[in-house]
């Protein structure tokens, strides 16, 4: 039971980054879908929320986090998921120059174009704050025992 019960918590942890992210702003997600066509990816996404300092997870697709942008707003938008075959766990063969698509509930496309691929530790939270320009920052886990965070970051594709 103990055993159980303490995968459980790893399990409720294993996204979250150490340091707190600013909560000043809370809004619906507007985020339907994430697609990379190179990487066969083709997911749904949920709201994410952090409470208590962990981040939730999806466990179908990936989260958007609700407190990051929501796409066509500007500033950064944040989605993350496990790091499994069939969710997340590709995005470590992206590479720069590669399309990610988001679709909002409306059925709008928004497209993305990798600038930076990144292995950082869960407490280098600067790639997940709020920025000034709209890119898209996509993460998993990585590492012996999920120690670390792989980070995508996509700039805005202007129609």
């Amino acid at each position: 039971m103990f055993v159980f019960a303490s995968w459980r918590i790893y399990q409720a942890r294993i996204l979250s980054f150490t340091k707190v992210y600013p909560t000043e702003v809370s809004q619906e997600s507007k985020v339907a879908r994430v697609i990379i066509p190179s990487l066969k990816i083709d997911l749904p996404v949920e709201e994410g929320k952090i409470e208590r300092g962990v981040w939730s997870i999806s466990q179908r697709g990936a989260s958007h986090l609700v407190l990051s942008k929501n796409p066509g707003d500007g500033g950064n938008i944040v989605v993350y998921g496990h790091n499994k075959r069939t969710i997340f766990g590709p995005i470590l063969w992206v590479k720069k120059g590669e399309k990610i698509t988001l679709i909002d509930k409306d059925d709008k496309e928004f497209n993305y174009q990798v600038v930076e691929t990144k292995t950082v530790s869960p407490d280098q939270i600067e790639y997940v704050l709020p920025k000034n320009e709209e890119i898209l920052t996509l993460y998993t886990c990585t590492g012996f025992a999920d120690s670390k965070r792989f980070i995508v970051v996509a700039k805005y594709l202007r129609d």
